[in-house]
């Protein structure tokens, strides 16, 4: 758990930080889901007129909670937040054993518990709606996988069972994130957010060098989580001044009275 402790840390400096710098800061607190399509891809070691492996986009979801905080005298600002996340990998294995050929279809699945310490920059570009591009950094902890995996060596085939996930697969993962939303102010204290994020993973989430009766279950080139999602949300503003273009703005319609003397 140190890694996730050390992460944690390195979020709250950044916010720490980010709000000494500018006092102003736009605070938002929200929630997110994302429908996405993800997939595993890597090579597999074996003779290339014996097998085939294709790996195919998988659609998964995941949920979170996100901060936001921007700055009033720049665009620039930052976001974060925890999400759970659920890749999934679907893969078809074409083999062949005694010249007699045969398909095997698989899936896998990978439950993450991410945290993204992104850069932002965002404008008004009509009225109460916000636009705003954002990349950084993401930390994925490998809660539970389930799915079987495949060791195949001429004339040798071996479907493995669901195991635990420190046996064949590395509990840490970094991602790179990049991606755009528009951010829809409703009232005062509620925004409506909608946009794209796409992950890349940077490092091999495949333990190296695991065997299953004396065959190497994975090969040197290794794999990455890569996943395309449909970000949808709401946050709650705080402290946010009158904005006279929302429609909730109950200030702007109010009938003036002259105080009596």
């Amino acid at each position: 758990m140190k890694p996730i402790r050390n992460w944690l840390l390195l979020l709250f400096q950044l916010l720490v930080l980010f709000c000494t710098q500018s006092l102003q800061a736009q605070i938002k607190l929200g929630v997110t889901a994302f429908p996405q399509i993800s997939m595993l891809p890597g090579i597999v070691p074996f003779k290339k007129d014996l097998v085939n492996k294709k790996n195919l986009p998988t659609p998964t979801w995941g949920a979170g909670i996100q901060f936001v905080a921007d700055s009033r005298k720049s665009p620039w600002g930052i976001q974060t937040g925890v999400h759970y996340t659920a890749h999934n990998q679907t893969y078809v294995f074409n083999y062949k054993i005694a010249d007699e050929r045969h398909i095997h279809r698989g899936k896998k699945r990978f439950d993450y518990l991410e945290f993204p310490v992104l850069l932002r920059r965002s404008g008004l570009i009509h009225k109460y709606v916000t636009s705003a591009w954002f990349a950084g950094a993401q930390f994925g902890y490998l809660l539970k996988y389930d799915g079987g995996l495949v060791v195949y060596d001429e004339n040798n085939y071996f479907d493995l069972p669901p195991t635990r996930p420190n046996i064949f697969y590395k509990k840490y993962s970094v991602d790179l994130v990049l991606g755009w939303c528009l951010e829809h102010a409703i009232s005062k204290h509620f925004d409506l957010f909608y946009g794209v994020k796409l992950d890349w993973g940077l490092n091999n989430v495949e333990r190296r060098g695991v065997t299953y009766n004396g065959y190497q279950v994975f090969d040197a080139g290794g794999a990455h989580q890569v996943s395309l999602a449909l970000q949808l949300g709401a946050y709650y503003v705080f402290h946010r001044r009158d904005h006279l273009l929302l429609p909730t703005n109950t200030w702007r319609y109010r009938a003036y009275k002259r105080r009596r003397l």
